[in-house]
């Protein structure tokens, strides 16, 4: 690889990171204030408008010329799709069984079970140092968002639910990119639609259960529709942007330095909702920081 193209390489990979961690942080917003101010209350129905909106962006880059569109089997896009509609519906079905915290202890675990399922399957080896900032990293977004927790047999299995399918969503993201050989707008192409379709047959269902409302009892006003628009929007970056980090970096890498995106969400909080920031959410996110960045170094070595 000449200097040029390494250096092209850095650029698209500080692009990527920083325009999947920048929109999925103003999205995580902009749903807050949907869900909050709008009573739109139905996040597995929304991810599956979302998906939709992205199959329907980047068709229309195709149709225009300006992305190369590839085909893929549809056995891989049905998996695929039946595995991210599945990661989405256990997420919300796992925060409505489980206590907040025992729900974000389920989410950290998810980064241990990728990195086990990328050493065991994709034979990727990892350094102890890296290793070691993985789990500082945890530890720091642990000690910031893990409070109170209880859980009972079926929040167990819908969580243990969540992290296989939000794990193997991740890795397969990655990997069917590498096999097929695909761009990650061309996995969006292939797979979006299906994913969004699954989600939005399935979701109200799921929503009925988190909300005790059916979608279709909405209050919906002028306003509340502009922002689930502009949420719409935000999220065919967020998955444009996340697909090509994870066909860029391994999943790993996107869960460990993901969670800067949690810092950034607790830090906005404070400054524009006046949440708490007490003395051990300062030491967590110090923690976390200091470890994703141990992470970076060690990785790249």
């Amino acid at each position: 690889m000449t200097a040029a193209e390494e250096s092209r390489d850095l650029l698209v990979n500080v692009f990527a990171w920083t325009a999947n961690v920048s929109t999925s942080v103003v999205t995580i917003f902009v749903i807050k204030a949907l869900m909050s101010v709008y009573r739109f209350k139905y996040a597995t129905t929304v991810s599956g408008l979302h998906f939709v909106c992205c199959a329907w962006a980047v068709w229309g880059l195709e149709r225009a010329g300006i992305a190369e569109q590839a085909d893929m089997p549809l056995r891989s896009s049905l998996l695929f799709a039946c595995v991210g509609a599945l990661s989405i519906g256990t997420a919300n079905l796992s925060l409505l069984l489980n206590s907040v915290g025992f729900y974000q202890i389920a989410k950290l675990l998810m980064s241990p079970f990728v990195a086990a399922v990328e050493m065991l399957w994709l034979k990727k080896r990892f350094p102890p140092a890296v290793l070691a900032c993985i789990v500082v990293v945890l530890a720091g977004v642990g000690i910031v968002t893990v409070s109170d927790v209880s859980v009972q047999l079926p929040g167990l299995v819908m969580a243990g639910l969540f992290i296989v399918s939000g794990g193997l969503q991740q890795i397969l993201c990655g990997h069917m990119q590498a096999t097929l050989k695909i761009q990650s707008h061309q996995l969006m192409s292939n797979t979006s639609f299906l994913q969004g379709m699954i989600l939005m047959i399935v979701g109200p269902f799921v929503d009925k259960l988190a909300s005790s409302k059916w979608i279709m009892e909405w209050e919906a006003s002028v306003p509340g529709i502009e922002m689930l628009g502009l949420s719409c929007l935000l999220a065919v970056a967020v998955n444009a942007s996340q697909y090509l980090v994870l066909g860029r970096f391994s999943a790993t890498s996107f869960q460990v330095l993901g969670h800067a995106k949690t810092l950034l969400v607790l830090i906005g909080g404070w400054l524009l909702f006046d949440e708490e920031m007490n003395p051990r959410k300062v030491l967590g996110m110090s923690l976390a920081f200091v470890g994703m960045v141990g992470y970076g170094v060690f990785s790249l070595r």
